[in-house]
């Protein structure tokens, strides 16, 4: 399987996740009052999971692993804490919780196949929480279409990449977090050193400096996104920033929920 993880998952429905999450919150709330604002996540996750397991509050289950694997890649995930077989919750000791860790969470369920989950931050004054779920099911992942009509099989590298970003998709399924897709790239390039790369950045004949890009070799570059509004004006800063550079062109594969969108940006 490429995407194994130890426990056997379950849906539940919205009041018996809201009727758990009561329980689970109300301990939260106590282990801030007794250990306070100022220690990290894994002194926080025992001290709740403790409370939880002699409260008897349904089975919990810390640092639950995800192992995502193609062929010979392999990256490893774990959540931090998993209620029931059915609720991911991810601790945080940060000044405040932001989209990216929202982002987090919601990675970790479409893996796990849940649709329940919730972000807990321990270090403000007053615990701050937040609900991340989803609608969509393990199988309904996989239920996705790919447009390539302005896809432009520009040399070896750029065909290669199709095949391999068709080939991650039809194991791993859409709506994933992109960075997990440039790391098995990465892989299969030979490591990072052999795809990130600094390209001089110019106006006119004016160097401005240099940027790190991912490059598939010399004149192309590819960007992975997951642009949902405004994708028209995302490509043309795409055009803007090629303009500034000696590439020929930049692949774009962006993952609009359920419709991937391969697009060759050219001069």
């Amino acid at each position: 399987m490429p995407i194994k993880h130890a426990i056997k998952t379950k849906l539940i429905s919205d009041e018996d996740f809201h009727a758990l999450d009561y329980e689970v919150m109300g301990l939260v709330f106590s282990v801030h009052r007794e250990l306070g604002r100022l220690w990290n996540e894994k002194i926080y996750q025992n001290e709740l999971a403790y409370h939880c397991q002699k409260a008897g509050v349904g089975r919990v289950e810390i640092e639950v692993p995800i192992q995502v694997t193609y062929e010979g890649f392999q990256k490893s995930f774990y959540v931090d804490m998993v209620f029931d077989d059915a609720a991911a919750y991810e601790l945080k000791v940060v000044p405040a919780l932001t989209g990216d860790h929202h982002q987090q969470t919601l990675h970790y369920l479409f893996l796990l196949g849940m649709q329940h989950g919730k972000l807990v931050n321990f270090h403000p004054a007053s615990v701050e929480s937040r609900f991340v779920s989803t609608r969509l099911t393990f199988e309904s992942r996989y239920d996705f279409a790919i447009d390539d009509q302005s896809w432009l099989e520009l040399d070896e590298d750029s065909l290669w990449l199709r095949q391999i970003i068709n080939g991650l998709l039809k194991e791993w399924g859409a709506f994933l977090d992109t960075n997990l897709f440039y790391e098995a790239i990465k892989h299969f390039r030979g490591g990072e050193e052999y795809v990130v790369k600094k390209i001089e950045v110019m106006n006119g004949e004016h160097v401005l400096g240099r940027q790190k890009i991912h490059l598939l070799n010399p004149d192309v570059a590819f960007k992975i996104t997951s642009i949902t509004k405004d994708e028209k004006c995302y490509e043309n800063h795409l055009r803007q920033f090629l303009c500034h550079t000696t590439l020929k062109a930049i692949q774009w594969i962006n993952f609009n929920h359920d419709q991937i969108v391969c697009k060759t940006i050219v001069r």
